[in-house]
């Protein structure tokens, strides 16, 4: 399982620096998240950190973005493994739409999302349309999502909001941003909502001495974890972000 996510990572990496797809702008960073009341299947508590890398970037006809979490990388027994990759169409940059100046709708866009977990929860695949919009945040978009669980009958339908926004000043720049996911009922896994939103300090977009660094805390709410019926998870974890 292991070497399957490490070459994941490999292969997607190559992919978005390819150059059939040269990327317009793009950004890679480094989390480290410290949490003391995750939740088991079995409903138990316990601590966990973990590593994520992260990757975003924006090509010629849309935008690529994916990630992988190594939940307690210095544990040979207790390691698992998450990851996801959206890559996504524009239909403004294709050509297919045209939006008026001043429209609050920034971009609409083909969405897919795969999913590939290791533990309780299940592959998924996911297609559907974002929406990107212009209304006071630096990036806010939703999502409407069809979704298809392997190892689940039928489908359901999922619902995503992400945000950004940057304040403060130039000494205290600030930074809120997240996502809310909700998945409704599939097979024997029950709808769930999940959230994660993060306050963090940006010492980039500070005057002197930028470094890459952003600092702060994410809470974490996930109501029926994995589908599973009255699990909740509901508690802050500390983040720190290195970014190359």
């Amino acid at each position: 399982m292991t070497q399957f996510f490490l070459g994941s990572v490999i292969l997607f990496s190559s992919f978005v620096v390819s150059p059939v797809f040269a990327a317009e702008w793009q950004e890679t960073n480094i989390q480290l998240l410290y949490g003391t009341d995750y939740k088991a299947a079995n409903g138990n508590s316990y601590t966990k950190d973990m590593l994520t890398i992260e990757h975003t970037s924006s090509w010629a006809y849309g935008g690529n973005f994916f990630f992988f979490d190594i939940s307690n990388p210095d544990s040979e027994s207790d390691t698992e493994f998450y990851g996801e990759w959206s890559p996504a169409f524009s239909i403004n940059k294709m050509g297919l739409l045209g939006l008026s100046q001043g429209s609050i709708l920034k971009d609409t866009q083909l969405q897919f999302n795969f999913e590939l977990p290791q533990g309780p929860s299940k592959r998924a695949n996911l297609a559907g349309v974002t929406f990107q919009w212009d209304i006071g945040f630096d990036y806010l978009a939703t999502q409407f999502l069809y979704r298809d669980t392997l190892g689940q009958d039928g489908h359901t339908g999922q619902f995503t909001l992400v945000w950004l926004k940057r304040f403060g000043t130039d000494a205290w720049p600030f930074e809120f941003s997240g996502f809310l996911d909700w998945a409704g009922s599939e097979g024997t896994s029950k709808d769930n909502l999940q959230t994660q939103p993060s306050l963090m300090l940006d010492f980039q977009r500070q005057s002197a001495g930028k470094v890459p660094l952003k600092l702060g805390v994410e809470y974490l709410y996930w109501q029926n974890k994995y589908g599973i019926s009255g699990l909740l998870e509901s508690h802050p974890q500390a983040k720190l972000t290195w970014i190359f």
